[in-house]
C-alpha cells in the first residue's frame, strides 16, 4: 500500500477542496493510504511549506508520495514537477519554491515536468481535448485572406464549406473553464493528485511528462556570516502555535560554529537588541526571558517558557534578524558554512 502524504494551504475552510482530492485519487487507486501533513501553511507561504516539506518527509515509508498544493502561481505558466528524491521519494508539487531545501541538499536524483494529459483527472483532460480540437477546427475551416490573421478580423474570412456556420467563436485563448464545469485554478484536484494516484499504482515517473535539468525557483534560505564572523543573519521560516520561532539556521551547522558553552548571545531584530539564553529546554526560565532551543525538526528557535516568543518580539514569518554571537572561539582551521 502507497502513501500519499497531502500538504495545502487551504485552512479549516477548504477540507472539501481536500476531500475532491482524495476523491479523484481513489477513483484510480482504491487501496491508497492518505496521511495528511498540514493544511494550515500560512496562505501563500512557500518559505512555510518548504520547511515543513523538509522536516517531515523522510519521518514517513521510503517510496511514499507527497502532494504539495500551496500554488499562488496556479493556472501560470510555472511548471508542476514530480521529483524523485535519492533516499527514493515521490513529491509533486508546482516549481515555486516549495522544493528549495531539497535542491540545496542536493537531495534530488531526478525531476519530471509534468506535461502528460493521460494522467490528469479525466474531466479536466478531456476539456482540455476539447479546447485543442477547437482550435483544429478553426484552422481547417478559415482559410486567411491576403494574409489577415482570421481571428483577428472574421469578416475577411473565406469559409471552407457552406455547411460551416460563420460564427464559430475563437477558442484559441479560452481556457477549459469557459468551456466545461473544469476550472484551471484547482491543480491540486486535476493535474497533481491524480498523477501522484497513478504513481501509487506503479506507473513508471518517466510515463508522465519530460526531464527537467533544475528547478527554476529555489528560496535563499541559507544563513549568512558576517566578515568578523559575530553575527549570523537568517530568518523567520516557521511559527507554531506555541509562537516557537523556527529560524532557518541549522542545528548541526550552529553547533560547529560556536566552540564552547559559555558564549552569550544577543537577538537583533526591527532595530532591537535582547539578550538571549542558549538552553536545553523551556523550563527554569522567566516566560519573559528569550531561548535559543535546538529545536526538534533540526532548526534553531527562539522561544519562551509558556509565553509566545513571536509576541515578545513582535516576529512574524519571513523576518529577518540577526544573531550576535560574543565568547566564541574560533580555528583558522574551521569551515563555517553559513559563508559558502
Amino acid at each position: 500500500m502507497t502513501i500519499i502524504g497531502i500538504l495545502t494551504d487551504f485552512g479549516m475552510r477548504g477540507q472539501h477542496y481536500v476531500a475532491e482530492m482524495k476523491g479523484v485519487a481513489l477513483k484510480i487507486n482504491p487501496d491508497v493510504r492518505f496521511i495528511d501533513v498540514s493544511h494550515t501553511i500560512t496562505p501563500f507561504s512557500i518559505m512555510e511549506a518548504a520547511y515543513t516539506l523538509y522536516t517531515v518527509y523522510d519521518t514517513f515509508p521510503t517510496e511514499s508520495i507527497f502532494v504539495c498544493v500551496i500554488d499562488p502561481g496556479v493556472g501560470s505558466d510555472r511548471d508542476i514537477v514530480a521529483i524523485q528524491t535519492i533516499d527514493n521519494y515521490i513529491l509533486i508539487g508546482p516549481d515555486n519554491g516549495i522544493f528549495s531545501y531539497f535542491a540545496q541538499k542536493n537531495l534530488i536524483s531526478m525531476i519530471m515536468k509534468i506535461t502528460e494529459p493521460d494522467f490528469y483527472n479525466p474531466r479536466y483532460a478531456e476539456a482540455l481535448k476539447i479546447v485543442e480540437k477547437r482550435q483544429e477546427f478553426q484552422k481547417d475551416v478559415y482559410t486567411q485572406d491576403q494574409g489577415i490573421n482570421p481571428l483577428e478580423n472574421s469578416s475577411r474570412l473565406k469559409i471552407d464549406s457552406d455547411e460551416i456556420p460563420r460564427s464559430i467563436p475563437d477558442t484559441t485563448s479560452i481556457a477549459p473553464t469557459q468551456l466545461t464545469p473544469i476550472t484551471s485554478t484547482f491543480h491540486g484536484r486535476d493535474i497533481m493528485m491524480p498523477v501522484g494516484a497513478h504513481l501509487s499504482n506503479g506507473l513508471d515517473l518517466f510515463s508522465i511528462g519530460e526531464p527537467k535539468d533544475e528547478l527554476d525557483v529555489i528560496l535563499n534560505t541559507e544563513p549568512e556570516i558576517s566578515e568578523d564572523k559575530q553575527f549570523i543573519t537568517a530568518k523567520i521560516q516557521y511559527i507554531d502555535d506555541f509562537g516557537n520561532i523556527i529560524t532557518t539556521i541549522p542545528i548541526v551547522e550552529f553547533q560547529m560554529f560556536t566552540f564552547n558553552k559559555k558564549c552569550s548571545y544577543h537577538l537583533h531584530h526591527k532595530q532591537k537588541n535582547q539578550p538571549i539564553i542558549a538552553t536545553p529546554t523551556f523550563a527554569g526560565h522567566d516566560s519573559d526571558q528569550l531561548l535559543l532551543i535546538e529545536g526538534s525538526s533540526g532548526f534553531l528557535e527562539i522561544c519562551c517558557n509558556k509565553a509566545r516568543a513571536d509576541e515578545v518580539i513582535d516576529a512574524a514569518l519571513g523576518d529577518s534578524f540577526k544573531l550576535e554571537i560574543m565568547g566564541a572561539l574560533f580555528s583558522e582551521f574551521t569551515e563555517f558554512p553559513f559563508s559558502q
